[in-house]
C-alpha cells in the first residue's frame, strides 16, 4: 500500500519519472482499492477485538458473581468467541465446588434433623464434614 502511494507521490513530484505510470483513472482505482483494504483491515480488527474483549468481560462478571457467593454462575460464551477452553475449565471447577458445598449442606441438614433439633453432631457427621472441608485449600 505504502509503496503504491510512494510511486504516486514520486510521479506527481517528478513528472519526467517513468517508473510507474498512472493516469487519472488508474489513480482513482488504486485509491478505491486502498479504501476497501483499509476498511477491511479495520472491520477485521474490530471483530477480532470483540471476540477477545467480550469473553473477558463475561468471565470477569461471572467471577465477581462467584466471589459474592453465587456458585451457580457459569461462563457462557458465543461459539465463535476466544477462550472457550478457559470458560469450560471455569465452569467445570464451579460444578465441582458447587457439589462439594451441596454435600456439606446435606450433612448439616442431617444434623439438624436429629431428634431434639440442634443436637450435638455425631462423630460420623463430624468426620464427614471434616473430610469435605479438607478438600478446600485455604492456606
Amino acid at each position: 500500500m505504502l509503496l503504491i502511494n510512494l510511486f504516486i507521490i514520486v510521479n506527481t513530484l517528478l513528472p519526467d519519472y517513468r517508473g510507474f505510470l498512472l493516469n487519472g483513472w488508474h489513480t482513482l482505482i488504486v485509491a478505491v482499492v486502498e479504501i476497501f483494504l483499509i476498511g477491511g483491515v479495520w472491520w477485521g480488527s474490530l471483530i477480532a477485538s470483540h471476540r477477545i474483549a467480550g469473553p473477558l468481560y463475561v468471565m470477569v462478571r461471572e467471577i465477581e458473581s462467584i466471589s459474592e457467593g453465587d456458585f451457580t454462575a457459569r461462563v457462557n460464551l458465543r461459539r465463535y468467541d476466544m477462550f472457550q477452553p478457559e470458560a469450560e475449565a471455569i465452569n467445570q471447577s464451579m460444578e465441582i465446588l458447587q457439589k462439594r458445598i451441596d454435600r456439606i449442606k446435606s450433612i448439616v441438614d442431617e444434623i439438624e434433623k436429629q431428634p431434639g433439633g440442634y443436637a450435638p453432631a455425631t462423630p460420623d457427621h463430624l468426620a464427614r464434614l471434616r473430610a469435605e472441608l479438607e478438600q478446600f485449600k485455604t492456606t
